[in-house]
């Protein structure tokens, strides 16, 4: 895949002031290091579950991406393939446990500016992330 491709895969993940400052990253000095990150991440997203592909895994499944800003963290483990931008995965909201359903990125996005896509994410089944958060 074309690393153009790629790079426009992964903006589709990302909020929209990070996404400006990955541009501007891949115009600088460093954009063979943006460019290794965006096809990296496009690898990732290409190669994830799509929706339902995960049911009765439990809490063996791995998320494909990570989201965070201040005590919100969501992990997205499905891939909703039809562009609508609405994955499966949990999101703790830092009241004590993590909430599985459906994730609305475009409806995230706007609530949640700041949010970030973790680009150094090593995943760990949900059930890591379970403990974390239900102490």
């Amino acid at each position: 895949m074309d690393n153009k491709d790629n790079i426009n895969k992964i903006l589709k993940f990302m909020p929209p002031a990070q996404a400006k400052c990955f541009i501007v990253g891949l115009n600088g000095e460093e954009q063979e290091h943006f460019k290794s990150i965006a096809d990296k991440i496009a690898d990732v997203i290409s190669k994830a579950p799509a929706i339902y592909e995960t049911d009765n895994k439990g809490d063996k499944i791995k998320p494909i991406l990570h989201y965070f800003y201040g005590n919100v963290d969501i992990y997205v483990t499905e891939i909703d393939r039809s562009r609508n931008n609405q994955h499966f995965g949990y999101t703790s909201l830092g009241m004590g446990y993590l909430e599985a359903g459906y994730i609305d990125l475009d409806y995230i996005f706007s609530e949640l500016p700041a949010l970030n896509l973790d680009l150094n994410f090593t995943p760990k089944p949900i059930a890591n992330y379970k403990r974390k958060y239900e102490g």
